[in-house]
């Protein structure tokens, strides 16, 4: 609406490409990495010293992976905007409500779509 992206999106953002982020090391979602699995065990962030695929996978292994986050999230965030002028009188109706009364619920905005 407003041609720019609001500090709001912050943690969207973040949980967008933590999931994009799986599906390329961890789902073998990604044509051309395929399906090898890159991620490390989880452990506990304060024994963490190395960063995270150090000494895991080549630096050139590393630059596709990153590469193909931000393929996923890119053609989303295209996909998003695409959903979003197509429901445009939607998005005015929402934003109407939550002007007015702060929370939607979800049977709301089912039935404004």
């Amino acid at each position: 609406v407003f041609k720019d992206i609001s500090t709001g999106a912050h943690n969207d953002l973040a949980k967008a490409t933590e999931i994009a982020r799986s599906m390329v090391k961890e789902y073998g979602m990604s044509e051309k990495i395929g399906q090898v699995y890159f991620a490390r065990q989880k452990r506990s962030k304060f024994l963490d010293i190395m960063p995270e695929g150090a000494g895991e996978y080549s630096q050139a292994t590393a630059e596709l992976i990153d590469s193909e986050v931000r393929q996923i999230i890119s053609g989303q965030y295209e996909k998003t905007l695409e959903i979003l002028k197509e429901k445009r009188d939607v998005l005015e109706k929402a934003t109407r409500l939550v002007m007015d009364k702060e929370t939607i619920t979800g049977e709301e905005l089912r039935a404004m779509l």
